[in-house]
């Protein structure tokens, strides 16, 4: 009897877990540098521009089953931000030319929590070492993936004349005018993918590794830009008063800022793609510690 309660505690000793971490964070949507690859680990073969990766952080709990799964619950506080200028155009008129013209940049906080079932095919009983294995001196690789759901937030900004402005109270793109629609909200759901690997060293206490979790929302307006056409700034002069209606051309066509000149506003111009949803990367180190494990090993009493 004794023995059994003993090996059931033992089974356990990997339980529950705690981790954080810290990384980059580097956003997908319409004002990312023009890639012609068109894939989601465009950051690998775009030129390397600090301004496009930006700080994540994670704190997360875990509850791991005696074999191979686990379920897990993460907060993510991360920055994000894209920049039209941060383009280069080979010849004028081709698609980088345009994006200079466009001349659009954002940058906003994201804050998520998500829940999400994760697979490791070696963290395994016997590689931790419950039935006398011989693997409990060793450190573990183990390699996962992870897939999940989540509610995040967010609020794009810019700088305009030295101020920061918020862009979704404004309606850019005609939201809150008739027949442009409502607001955009400015939080929704997401879905991790994760795929990563960890080191679990020999004791069994903590593990340190490396994480990639790419984001998909349900949302076009992570960088306030989604709509095909511009609104006709008369729209605005109708509906707002002089200073609003002002400031919200100003930064719904910012093409008079840039150093190209373009035809912004007119019918054959683009100002975003609705047909694809925004997305983000995130790629940290992660530490965990096994709180079952280090409390029998550091907190007995």
């Amino acid at each position: 009897m004794f023995f059994l309660l003993a090996l059931a505690h033992h089974s356990q000793a990997q339980t529950h877990e705690l981790g954080g971490g810290m990384g980059f964070a580097y956003y997908f949507g319409d004002l990312n540098i023009v890639n012609h690859h068109r894939h989601p680990f465009t950051f690998i073969t775009e030129s390397f521009d600090p301004k496009n990766y930006k700080m994540a952080y994670s704190l997360s709990y875990r509850y791991n089953m005696v074999n191979r799964f686990s379920f897990g619950a993460n907060f993510n506080h991360l920055y994000l931000s894209g920049y039209d200028s941060d383009n280069k155009s080979k010849e004028k008129y081709d698609e980088e030319w345009s994006r200079l013209v466009r001349n659009l940049n954002f940058h906003t906080a994201i804050n998520s929590l998500t829940f999400d079932v994760r697979y490791e095919y070696f963290r395994t009983e016997d590689a931790w070492g419950n039935n006398n294995s011989g693997y409990i001196n060793d450190w573990i690789l183990s390699p996962y993936a992870a897939a999940g759901l989540g509610i995040f937030s967010f609020n794009p900004k810019t700088w305009y004349k030295g101020e920061e402005i918020e862009l979704q109270p404004l309606g850019t793109e005609g939201q809150g005018i008739k027949p442009y629609g409502q607001k955009y909200s400015l939080m929704g759901l997401i879905l991790p993918l994760s795929v990563g690997i960890r080191f679990i060293e020999p004791n069994r206490v903590y593990s340190i590794g490396v994480d990639f979790t790419y984001t998909y929302t349900f949302t076009d307006y992570l960088d306030d830009v989604s709509g095909k056409y511009y609104v006709d700034p008369a729209v605005f002069k109708s509906n707002y008063d002089p200073a609003k209606a002002a400031l919200v051309t100003a930064l719904a066509n910012r093409n008079p800022e840039s150093e190209y000149p373009g035809v912004i506003g007119s019918p054959l111009d683009i100002r975003g793609n609705p047909s694809q949803s925004d997305a983000y990367l995130s790629g940290q180190v992660k530490f965990t510690i096994f709180l079952d494990a280090f409390q029998q090993r550091y907190w007995r009493f």
